[in-house]
């Protein structure tokens, strides 16, 4: 197999019209799922404390993506341990559960260098399913 660049590239750029994602669209985990792409990207705005967080894009070819919402699908929490940021998002799904990866700071990344964290979500494929059409 050889691999070639896709000439259209970036896929995502940021969104001036949303300002959490605004300044930085990056590093995404992507899957397929029944003829969709479904990508969770990494995004931050131009906000004093860079808070990053996650959002959604599908794609029918995986070119092509189109945004699905102006929120963000995953934001930091407000006072658990992934309180600064939530980043660089993985699935995926055995069975009927799907698992997401992500790294997290306790503060926004201006605060603490590069400390980061990894934590797991296990969702059942009814929850994964909600979290994506954006019903959370």
């Amino acid at each position: 197999m050889k691999l070639k660049k896709f000439e259209g590239n970036p896929i995502l750029t940021p969104f001036p019209g949303n300002e959490w994602e605004s300044l930085v669209t990056c590093n995404p985990g992507v899957y397929y799922d029944n003829g969709t792409f479904y990508m969770l990207y990494r995004a931050a705005g131009n906000d004093t404390e860079h808070v990053i967080r996650l959002g959604l894009a599908t794609s029918k070819d995986g070119f092509h993506f189109e945004r699905q919402s102006d929120k963000p699908v995953f934001a930091p929490s407000l006072d658990g341990p992934d309180a600064g940021c939530v980043e660089d998002p993985r699935i995926v799904k055995f069975d009927n559960e799907y698992y997401i990866t992500y790294a997290y700071r306790p503060v926004p990344p201006d605060n603490i260098g590069n400390l980061l964290m990894m934590r797991f979500l296990s969702l059942h494929v009814e929850d994964m399913h909600q979290l994506l059409s954006l019903k959370i």
